[in-house]
């Protein structure tokens, strides 16, 4: 059984410009379900560089 209360707990913790994104997503894939949007957040994630030090600049990189 889903506990509506703690659903409705979480969806009040939202930001509003997340909401912002959430509607434009709707507009752009109106048929997305929320596992497709999770999971596409997991390949970005996993597909994302890893993070350069703060002290690092673009000079300091090895070329490819």
């Amino acid at each position: 059984m889903v506990n509506y209360q703690t659903i409705a707990a979480l969806v009040n913790q939202i930001p509003a410009d997340i909401w912002n994104v959430l509607r434009e997503i709707k507009e752009r894939r109106p048929g997305m379900m929320l596992s497709e949007l999770i999971d596409c957040r997991r390949g970005a994630l996993q597909q994302e560089p890893e993070p350069r030090s703060p002290q690092t600049s673009l000079y300091d990189t090895p070329p490819l």
